[in-house]
């Protein structure tokens, strides 16, 4: 699978506070157009399949910015783990009851999604400001059929010490061009949908181990 990012750098930006409108356990955020869905997994399916990636195998999660996959720890620092494929089956089949949901917000068609990737961010471990894909800027495969982006927080991001959270390591948004900057706090079993073309970042983990799954939903064909 590729995970293809575009990467950006821009001067420092101001900080616009964006307010969320809340209804039920869903979260809007217009300027970003950001999706943000409340207990997506339930407390017990977080803390199971954080305790299966705690014994999984892991790997330096890669970058593709120029094509070929490499690790550039300049860019991102995480680890991808591998878990079961029972669990990894558990998150397809949830992804895929989201699609058309995430269709009708987004207003795009989503006829696929790509393998998830289940990360773990420890202690200095980022992710620099970039774009997943629909960016018409770089010659890759996945940014031509990228559309919506999705994150699913496994643990709870707190700035103080607690067991199984972590802090620092939040999902930001921004945009250059206005300034505009939105920052999302990890709520373990909230998933977080954005078109692929929306800056964002993972900033530094401070304390704990920073768990997430993403995917990305598009032009993939059946599953």
């Amino acid at each position: 699978m590729i995970d293809s990012v575009f990467v950006i750098s821009h001067s420092s930006m101001a900080n616009n506070k964006i307010t969320s409108t809340v209804q039920d356990q869903t979260i809007t955020t217009p300027q970003f157009d950001l999706l943000i869905i409340k207990d997506f997994f339930d407390g017990e399916a977080c803390r199971d399949v954080v305790d299966e990636m705690r014994r999984s195998t892991a790997g330096a999660a890669l970058t593709y910015g120029k094509g070929e996959g490499a690790v550039d720890e300049r860019i991102r620092r995480a680890r991808r783990v591998s878990p079961s494929a029972e669990t990894v089956a558990y998150v397809t089949r949830r992804l895929e009851e989201q699609r058309q949901n995430l269709e009708g917000h987004f207003g795009v068609a989503l006829s696929g999604y790509e393998e998830a990737q289940f990360l773990c961010y420890r202690v200095g471990d980022f992710f620099v400001a970039h774009q997943d894909g629909n960016t018409g800027l770089v010659n890759l495969d996945t940014d031509r059929t990228r559309k919506v982006s999705v994150t699913i927080f496994l643990n709870n991001q707190s700035a103080e010490w607690q067991s199984d959270t972590y802090d620092g390591g939040s999902l930001v948004f921004s945009d250059w061009r206005t300034g505009s900057r939105h920052e999302v706090s990890g709520e373990a079993g909230t998933l977080v949908a954005f078109r692929s073309e929306t800056t964002h970042e993972v900033t530094p983990v401070t304390h704990g181990d920073r768990y997430a799954i993403v995917s990305w939903y598009g032009q993939y064909g059946p599953q």
